[in-house]
Order: C-alpha cells, then sequence, then structure tokens
C-alpha cells in the first residue's frame, strides 16, 4: 500500500529573488562605520571643556591620532556602504529591498555627521 502512494510534491513552485550579497556588504560596512562614528563621539566627549586645555591638546600626538583614526575610518566605510549600496540597488535580478534600507542608512549617517561638523565650522570664530 505504502508503494501506492505517489510523492506529493508542492504544487506552488515560488521563485524568490537571490540575495543582494553586495547590498548586504554594505549594509555590514554601514554597521561598522556607525559603531566608529560612537567611538568617534565617545572620544570626543573626553575632551575638556575650556579653551586653554583644549589647546593644550594640540601637542598632544597620541590623541589627535586616534581622533583621526576613528573619524576617517568611520567616513571612509560610510563612503564605502553607500556606493556599495547603491551598486546593490543597480544589479538587475536581485532584491531591491536590501539596497534601499543600505543607502538610506548610510546617506543619514553621512548627512548627520558631516552636518554636525559643518555647523562645528559655521560656529567657531
Amino acid at each position: 500500500m505504502a508503494a501506492d502512494r505517489e510523492l506529493e510534491l508542492p504544487l506552488s513552485t515560488e521563485v524568490s529573488e537571490p540575495a543582494n550579497i553586495v547590498a548586504w556588504a554594505g549594509i555590514v560596512f554601514g554597521f561598522i562605520a556607525a559603531l566608529l562614528y560612537g567611538v568617534l563621539f565617545f572620544l570626543l566627549s573626553e575632551l575638556p571643556d575650556n579653551r586653554q586645555e583644549l589647546e593644550g591638546l594640540t601637542t598632544n600626538s597620541p590623541a589627535l591620532t586616534q581622533l583621526l583614526i576613528a573619524g576617517g575610518s568611520a567616513g571612509l566605510l560610510n563612503l564605502v556602504s553607500l556606493i556599495l549600496c547603491l551598486t546593490g540597488y543597480l544589479i538587475p535580478g536581485r532584491s531591491k529591498f536590501e539596497a534601499i534600507v543600505g543607502t538610506l542608512l548610510s546617506a543619514l549617517m553621512l548627512l548627520a555627521v558631516f552636518s554636525v561638523v559643518f555647523v562645528s565650522l559655521m560656529l567657531t570664530p
């Protein structure tokens, strides 16, 4: 009797879009950039408050190097993330959702950080 039963196959053969690896790589780089931005803002919160101590920091090369490495790495990874997500959007036959989400998040991070930098440059005499 068991031999009489036919092997049942599912009737719907839904073909899903393949994963957008390029967009996912952009999202991962964006996440790493966000972590580095967090480290950068933590390092910036450790800076002194008054002007005299801040001017004394110009001779502290390790502190300035840490700020430069954290800021430069975060900015570069954010740009790489944005480019990868935009490239993932342009690849035909791949899911566009991840690419759109990654592009929006990377662009928002880039706009937020550089708007803070721009405002701080405008406020300094």
